[in-house]
């Protein structure tokens, strides 16, 4: 049985996030945020293997008081959050002008 099969990963997917860009956010109660379950969810990813944009973890923690009516209102963590997805696309625009041009 393969690594990624003993992982519960469905070959679908595996096949949607194949060599493809990924960014993850965590958000707990808890201060850290879910650390822990980042990093879980990054060897995973890494197992596909996806491509994790390399930038520093978004993780928020204490979100229970940084969301209301299931908005992010948390000036900082909203602003670090989308400063993430900025740097998603910019991974996506690197990797579809490597497919372009090859």
């Amino acid at each position: 049985m393969s690594q990624l099969s003993l992982l519960g990963l469905s070959g679908s997917l595996r096949r949607a996030l194949w060599n493809k860009p990924v960014l993850t956010m965590t958000a707990s109660p808890a201060f850290t945020g879910g650390v822990r379950a980042r990093q879980q969810i990054n060897e995973t990813l890494l197992s596909i293997p996806a491509r994790p944009v390399l930038r520093p973890q978004i993780v928020i923690g204490g979100v229970h008081g940084k969301v209301r009516d299931g908005r992010l209102i948390d000036e900082a963590a909203l602003g670090f959050a989308l400063s993430g997805v900025d740097d998603l696309f910019e991974e996506i625009r690197a990797a579809r002008s490597v497919r372009a041009a090859a």
